[in-house]
């Protein structure tokens, strides 16, 4: 009997990325979303049949389910495919079973892990290597965004969100820093903490964690795990302190001091959060038995990942750059890279707040991280959950910034006018936010160009 897997909610980026997976196994796919978009269009295009809008009929013909953590058990789909005694499995449940024969690297961390995830895939690319990956964003490096692979060995994103990243059991886990964040599924820090925590303690006995310890917080995980977890091999990378792998800069060019070797490299993409997720790859790759000089050579080709400092066009003299930055560590991050590799132009930054939840229990770090910047527009929140009463909107973020000036622009439409009209030759307009505000990018610059 050929298996028809169908997913629910196959439009989010890792539902979308173990698809890919199962189409590379031959098997059928299909699924369904609550609306299109571009990422659905290589699943089509590799056979996969994909309905816009859910109707209990979908599943009918299955053979397994596979729904994400924001799909209830109570959504009509899951309900029928009960019903019908059709197997279920969450896409965390899929990726472990997919992950469990394979000598795996679990990226997970606050930041920077979908970038590390890629950095580590080209890598093992370049060195010749069918290995498998599961990248939790679109690259230009690569077709398709997740791959099964021949080589025993696969990189994938271990994403806390429902605490997806503990159902895996790495060879090597990569913790590339720890931040507040999800505080409204995990309902305090110590609870994130702690999960981060089950997380790295996942590695497989004499396995290896890559830690990132110019997080306060990532550097006490790691020493709790040393006591809980003699067996385990703790690897260091810092960009300010001494470590196993330490890294320092001149302009684009770094220095990596490893265990045995100093290399020398560039990234295509600047600021400082970028060398240390290129730390943490290459001890991550030497850790599963890469090699690291080759593996930072590989690195000066990295192109980044789809809405990672983005580049989206100029017209007028007017640089439109694109960021997926929405905590307040990734924004003042991003906002000092852009500084560096722009120090004469103006920097506006057109922010979309991605949750009411986030920007209510991140507001101490939201209303200083922008000091870098010239000019704040705030722009409707992406409400990916519902309000409950105890949020904060965008208008009302506004109001909280303590510098520079941020002014309350309304919808991505809106504020993609209001910047484009207000811009001055030399801006640097950076649209940034993990909803859909990088749709701004393109009414700036037509209506930059004269063409709106």
């Amino acid at each position: 009997m050929t298996l028809n897997v169908h997913f629910v909610g196959i439009g989010g980026i890792h539902m979308s990325a173990l698809a890919h997976i199962l189409l590379d196994d031959g098997l059928v796919v299909s699924g369904c979303d609550r609306t299109d978009a571009p990422i659905l269009q290589p699943l089509r295009d590799r056979g996969a049949r994909i309905t816009i809008g859910h109707n209990v009929h979908h599943v009918t013909t299955a053979t397994q389910v596979v729904r994400t953590a924001a799909v209830p058990e109570s959504h009509p789909e899951i309900l029928r495919a009960i019903e019908l005694g059709i197997p279920l499995q969450t896409r965390a449940e899929l990726l472990a079973e997919i992950a469990a024969p394979r000598d795996v690297i679990a990226v997970g961390g606050s930041h920077g892990k979908t970038t590390t995830t890629a950095m580590i895939a080209h890598a093992m690319r370049a060195a010749g290597r069918d290995s498998g990956y599961v990248i939790g964003g679109e690259a230009s490096d690569f077709c398709v965004h997740a791959r099964r692979g021949s080589d025993p060995w696969l990189v994938l994103e271990a994403d806390e969100y429902g605490r997806a990243f503990h159902h895996y059991t790495p060879q090597v886990a990569v913790l590339t820093n720890c931040d507040s964040d999800h505080l409204d599924y995990y309902g305090s820090q110590a609870a994130l903490e702690e999960a981060f925590l089950r997380f790295i303690g996942t590695v497989k006995p004499d396995g290896t964690l890559v830690a990132g310890i110019d997080s306060p917080l990532a550097m006490d995980l790691a020493s709790k795990l040393k006591v809980q977890r003699p067996d385990v091999r703790i690897v260091t990378c810092s960009s300010r302190v001494a470590a196993d792998y330490r890294i320092s800069s001149n302009g684009d060019d770094y220095e990596l001091s490893t265990p045995t070797n100093l290399i020398r490299g560039q990234l295509r993409q600047p600021g400082e959060y970028q060398r240390q997720n290129a730390t943490v790859a290459v001890a991550a790759l030497e850790a599963a038995g890469f090699d690291g000089p080759q593996a930072t050579k590989a690195l000066t080709s990295f192109s980044g990942v789809n809405r990672r400092f983005q580049v989206r066009g100029e017209a007028n003299d007017v640089v439109v750059l694109d960021d997926y930055a929405h905590h307040p560590t990734e924004v003042a991050a991003a906002i000092v890279a852009a500084r560096q590799r722009w120090p004469d132009r103006r920097i506006v930054v057109l922010f979309q707040p991605h949750t009411y939840t986030r920007t209510a229990y991140l507001l101490d770090g939201f209303r200083t991280c922008f000091a870098e910047a010239d000019l704040v527009y705030t722009v409707d929140t992406y409400a990916a959950r519902a309000m409950t009463g105890e949020e904060m909107t965008s208008e009302q973020l506004a109001s909280e910034i303590v510098a520079p000036a941020a002014i309350y622009a309304g919808s991505v439409e809106q504020s993609g006018r209001l910047a484009a009209d207000s811009a001055r030759a030399g801006d640097l307009i950076v649209t940034m936010g993990a909803g859909d505000i990088d749709a701004a990018g393109p009414i700036i610059l037509s209506r930059l160009s004269g063409d709106s």
